[in-house]
This record gives structure tokens, sequence and C-alpha cells, in this order.
């Protein structure tokens, strides 16, 4: 029985360090406000891309993921920059990244589908 409870642990390890997921703990650290932004701008990228999220559900959430991940890392060292102004920045920063990549991952799709 306790090797289970350190296979779990190393797996919930193995999925903190994963780049297309948040951790827990850096959820844990975002403000009230940021993650009400966060949630704004991820409703409004989503209903851009509604066709495509209909068209391919899974997939479209799959690469959603991944894109908020990075955006929220991205944000997350710019409100740690020394001149920052901690949650405004990372807002900023997330609404700003967000779209952009969501953009650019759906455009590198369909480039790679029109080739094969």
């Amino acid at each position: 029985m306790p090797n289970r409870g350190k296979h779990a642990k190393a797996r919930a390890a193995a999925a903190e360090a994963r780049e297309d997921i948040m951790s827990s703990v850096a959820l844990s650290t975002i403000s009230a406000g940021a993650v009400n932004a966060m949630a704004a701008v991820g409703a409004a990228v989503i209903k851009l891309h509604k066709k495509t999220m209909d068209k391919k559900p899974e997939w479209f959430w799959h690469l959603f993921t991944k894109c908020e991940a990075k955006a929220a890392r991205i944000a997350d060292q710019a409100a740690h920059a020394p001149r920052s102004n901690g949650d405004a920045t990372f807002i900023e920063v997330y609404a700003r990244t967000l779209p952009d990549l969501v953009k650019k991952a759906l455009s590198a799709h369909e480039r790679a589908l029109s080739r094969g």
C-alpha cells in the first residue's frame, strides 16, 4: 500500500511540471481579480473561434489550454519584473498574449492541414 501513495505523488509532480497546464501552485498565487480577468479574456478568445471549437471541441480545448498556460507563464514573468505593477501587469500581458497565441496556433494548424 505505501507504494501507491509514492506513485500518486510522482504522478502529481509530473502533472505539475507539464507546460500545457497551469499548476495548482501557480493558480493559488494569482489574485481573484486576475483570475476574473483571465476568465473574461478566455471567454472572448473562445467566442472569436467558436466555429473551430464547434468543429473539433476536444482538439480546440487542448490547444486553448496550452495557449492559456503559456500566456499565464509569460504574464507571470512580466508581473515579477522590477518595474511592473503586479496584477495590473499580469492582466495586461495576459490579455495581449492569449489571443495572439491562439491565433498563431490555429494558423499553424491550418497550414499543416493544407500541406499534408
